[in-house]
């Protein structure tokens, strides 16, 4: 694996202060382990591979990793744009998963600092929206070895169909706009294949597997299947990446 690049600057999309991003990241990890589907699919997209590298993108306190690097043969990285990245998972790993081998890294989903081919998964579970889109899965692609898998979770339309809906029946005004400006944004990428990233729509997109495919097809990646924690508003992908 190649040497680490310097840090990024980035603000972590759910959390805005310091006491917010620790208390998110470490309720992340606490409901990891209620859902048994997210290990379930970490488990089933691991199958018939030899996995000595997994990174996770947006990786919070590094929860993703844990059904990965369970006994210490595999090495876990944890990328995140925050400047605390690693604070809470370091100190969760050390009491909850000792034997574990894992780093975290400070950097965007657009500009990975590993050589390419570098990790045999890739997961990134819902950072994907909040992201240039394009230049975020040619760099997944990128560093993901040939036959290894990406995990990946995104937000469709639906979610933001049902944000704007909950938000006109409660009257949250805040909501409303939020939704429709990423419905705004997700619908001209759609239609135009360009991303809009302005004052207008903001930087948060939805996804829908057509346009992924779209953008799969550039970069030599293939959708195989629905993983078991899928639901119709935040589908959960295994991807391949082509030989």
């Amino acid at each position: 694996m190649g040497a680490f690049a310097g840090p990024t600057t980035g603000v972590c999309p759910a959390a805005s202060g310091r006491d917010d991003y620790d208390e998110y990241v470490r309720r992340e990890w606490a409901l990891f382990a209620r859902e048994p589907a997210r290990a379930a699919a970490a488990r089933e997209a691991a199958a018939g591979l030899s996995i000595a590298r997994v990174l996770d993108i947006g990786c919070g306190a590094g929860q993703e990793l844990r059904p990965f690097v369970q006994g210490g043969r595999t090495l876990g990285v944890g990328l995140d744009v925050s400047s605390q990245v690693g604070r809470a998972g370091r100190e969760l790993f050390t009491r909850e998963q000792p034997a574990s081998r894992v780093t975290f890294v400070r950097a965007g989903a657009e500009h990975l600092p590993f050589a390419p081919s570098s990790f045999d998964v890739v997961t990134c579970r819902l950072a994907l929206p909040y992201t240039d889109n394009a230049r975020a899965l040619a760099e997944m692609a990128r560093v993901l070895r040939p036959g290894g898998s990406l995990i990946l979770k995104i937000h469709h339309a639906r979610y933001y169909t049902t944000e704007l809906s909950q938000a006109l029946r409660t009257w949250h005004l805040k909501s409303a706009i939020h939704a429709c400006r990423v419905l705004l944004a997700g619908g001209l990428y759609h239609i135009t294949g360009s991303q809009p990233r302005g004052r207008l729509t903001g930087g948060e997109t939805f996804q829908t597997l057509w346009l992924l495919k779209r953008e799969f097809r550039r970069h030599g990646l293939a959708v195989e299947r629905l993983l078991a924690d899928s639901v119709s508003a935040a589908p959960s992908l295994l991807i391949r990446r082509l030989a």
